[in-house]
Parts: C-alpha cells; sequence; structure tokens
C-alpha cells in the first residue's frame, strides 16, 4: 500500500477550483474530495480539492456513466469503451503505465485486449464492467461466477458483487475466496440491485411493485425495511445505511431499522432523480442539475459552489464524481 507522501503520476488535471462557478466545461467529468490514491490529482494532496479530469493532457469526454472505487475511478464512454485513472492495486484500472509503479491511466486493457462493448461499470475494492452481450468483464481482486449469462445489471461492494439477470433473479458472489454469496430465497421481479461496503456489507433488490428488499452479504435473511419506504424507483446503500429514492422525488435513508424522509438545512429533499452512496456519507442528484450532499462531514466535502448542469453521480472513499452535460467537450486554452 502506498504512503500518503508517494506521489501519482496520473495525467489528471487539477484545476484547483474552490468555486468552480461558470468555469464548469460541459460535457467532462468533474471530481471533489480526498485523493489518497491517485483517483482525483495528478500528485497527492493533502485535504480538500477539485477539478476534471483529464487524462495525457485531454479532457474525459463523451462519458455515460462513472463509478467511484476505494481508490480508483473508471467512466464509461459513449462507444462502450472505459477510461480508468487511480491506484492499480491487482489490475483495478490495467489502463497505460504511468511513471509511477502504484497507478495507471487510460483506456482499460483486459487480457492484453482493449475492453469493448461496455453498457456498465462498477467499481469497490475491484472493478466490474456489464458487456452488451450480458457478460461480466472483472479486473483487480475478483472473479466471474462460472457460465453467468444474460446480467442486465451489476453492483459492487467491499469484497462482494452482485448481478440482475434479465429474468428478474440475482446472483452474488465474493470476491474471497470466490464463492457465491446467498440471496434471498424467492427473491424475484427485481429491477435495480445496489451494495454497500464495510462490515455491514449491504444488499439491496428493487422490485418491479416499488418495494425493496435489503440483507447482508452470505447472510440470505431480510432485513427490517421500514414501512416509509414505498413506490421507490432507485436504491442506494453505503457501510451502514441505505436510501431508496421514491416515485415522488423525495429520499427515505435508514440505518438498522427506522426510517425517515431525508431533509437538508431543515428542508425535504426533494426533485431528485438519481442518489448515491458511500460509507458515511450520500449524494442526490436534482431534476435542475443540482447536486446535493449529506452524512458525516469526517467522511466527504460539500459540493463545490457553482457546480450545475449535472446528469449523473457517483460517491466513493471520500472522493466523487459527476458528469456535467454532454455537450461540446472543454479544450484547454
Amino acid at each position: 500500500m502506498r504512503t500518503r507522501g508517494a506521489l501519482s503520476a496520473l495525467a489528471v488535471l487539477c484545476l484547483s477550483y474552490h468555486t468552480l462557478g461558470a468555469a464548469i466545461p460541459a460535457g467532462q467529468v468533474v471530481w471533489w474530495g480526498d485523493n489518497l490514491g491517485g483517483q482525483t490529482a495528478g500528485t497527492y494532496q493533502s485535504g480538500w480539492s477539485t477539478g476534471v479530469v483529464s487524462i495525457a493532457g485531454v479532457p474525459l469526454s463523451n462519458v455515460v456513466a462513472v463509478a467511484a472505487g476505494y481508490f480508483h475511478a473508471l467512466a464509461l464512454e459513449s462507444p462502450g469503451t472505459v477510461m480508468g485513472w487511480g491506484f492499480n492495486h491487482f489490475g483495478l484500472v490495467t489502463g497505460s503505465p504511468t511513471s509511477d509503479q502504484y497507478t495507471t491511466n487510460g483506456l482499460v486493457v483486459v487480457g492484453g485486449a482493449l475492453l469493448t462493448n461496455v453498457t456498465a461499470v462498477a467499481a469497490a475494492n475491484f472493478s466490474l464492467a456489464l458487456r452488451r452481450d450480458g457478460t461480466i468483464v472483472a479486473f483487480g481482486d475478483n472473479r466471474i461466477p462460472s457460465g453467468l449469462s444474460n446480467v442486465v445489471a451489476i453492483a459492487a461492494g467491499g469484497f462482494y458483487s452482485l448481478a440482475l439477470k434479465r429474468d428478474g433473479t440475482v446472483v452474488g458472489w465474493q470476491s474471497r475466496p470466490w464463492a457465491e454469496t446467498e440471496i434471498p430465497v424467492g427473491l424475484s421481479n427485481v429491477v435495480a440491485i445496489a451494495t454497500g461496503d464495510g462490515d455491514y456489507e449491504r444488499s439491496m433488490a428493487l422490485r418491479k411493485n416499488g418495494s425493496v428488499v435489503l440483507w447482508s452479504s452470505g447472510v440470505p435473511r431480510e432485513k427490517p425495511v421500514p414501512a416509509e419506504v414505498t413506490n421507490a424507483v432507485a436504491i442506494a446503500a453505503g457501510s451502514g445505511h441505505s436510501l431508496a429514492l421514491k416515485s415522488d422525488g423525495t429520499v427515505v435513508e435508514w440505518g438498522d431499522s427506522s426510517g425517515a424522509l431525508v431533509t437538508v438545512g431543515g428542508r425535504v429533499l426533494s426533485n431528485v432523480t438519481a442518489i448515491s452512496a458511500a460509507s458515511e456519507y450520500s449524494l442526490a442528484l436534482k431534476r435542475d442539475g443540482n447536486v446535493v450532499a449529506w452524512g458525516n462531514p469526517k467522511a466527504y466535502r460539500d459540493v463545490p459552489a457553482g457546480l450545475r448542469g449535472v446528469v449523473a453521480i457517483a460517491a466513493g472513499k471520500e472522493f466523487c464524481l459527476a458528469i456535467t452535460t454532454n455537450t461540446a467537450p472543454f479544450r484547454l486554452k
């Protein structure tokens, strides 16, 4: 494991904005947070910073999805290729080598071949990519169960993974020792999945009827879900908390059992279109393109002032990613 003083040679541009304002470029990936593994900035930086992700001097563009892992990040490009950057423990990123032995960045290559035809990405202590043919590619400290196919969604937790199949059933497996993880008996009609990290290793499934199922990795017994969780359209899991986005645009948050509508600044959070959760904090994307963060202040940093036009979000280990409106790519002057 690298030390806090080690430098990363990632070609990720740090614009060092504390207030981005009108300077936010369109069609880019914006990051903010800490930089323990080179997942956000070109060199290790103590404390909070923010900027626009750029690899080999070129800002990313045409990005349609992002995934924030522990010390690395992934960006899915519209052609179906994947960009990765950050700490490359066990081949997490598997991109182009840099002068720093611990990191790589660039297009993801697996088994000597460029990773293509990808439709979704997930990141934790490892990385997953879902391909258009319904198969999964793993890189990092993980393996895929033999014969797994017809997958339509993926989720990555601390040391385990979930796959949603086209028939509405769920398959789970551990990255150590690569054994299948038990799923609650009779779980079906699932339309979305989510996983957390830490000791709790929460697993969640959203059913077609808007109900939510919660259980722990390796323990197929269902856990209580608050009565407030109805008409859910999206879910997210942290290490000790869960989120459910309701059809009316509000969000319910709960820990072991009791839940409540999320309030920020004394007001109920509303008009939400997407949610993401990390160890001790959460993100919400609002209909107007603004991002809201809440949770343990020691685990996250406030959303950069002026961040607007966001279309997707991802919460990682003390760092966050956001895709801005995909229009003309930003060019350095």
